[in-house]
């Protein structure tokens, strides 16, 4: 991701988390490249300039903080969300 995603993502991440104060910059910067990283880990080819896939980042790294200490896994609706997109990546390659 390039530092204007980063960006663009911190401050998608920190609305949805409502804490617009910059004292978690650093951590949730952190936790954004994290959710790219595992989303890439998942082989997924992310375009951060769609929407789409910028929002799976967000959607991603808002999970991972906000269930950080928790034993459960990814839930039904991220899953989803990764797997469609995966989906949709082979079928542009077919």
């Amino acid at each position: 991701m390039t530092e204007n995603e980063t960006a663009l993502a911190l401050s998608l991440v920190k609305a949805r988390l409502n804490r617009l104060d910059a004292a978690l910059d650093d951590y949730l910067t952190a936790r954004i490249g994290a959710a790219y990283e595992y989303l890439a880990g998942q082989g997924l080819h992310l375009d951060t300039d769609d929407n789409r896939d910028l929002m799976l980042v967000v959607d991603t790294a808002v999970y991972q903080y906000s269930n950080r200490d928790a034993d459960k896994g990814v839930p039904e609706w991220l899953r989803h969300q990764i797997r469609q997109r995966w989906l949709m990546e082979r079928g542009d390659q077919a």
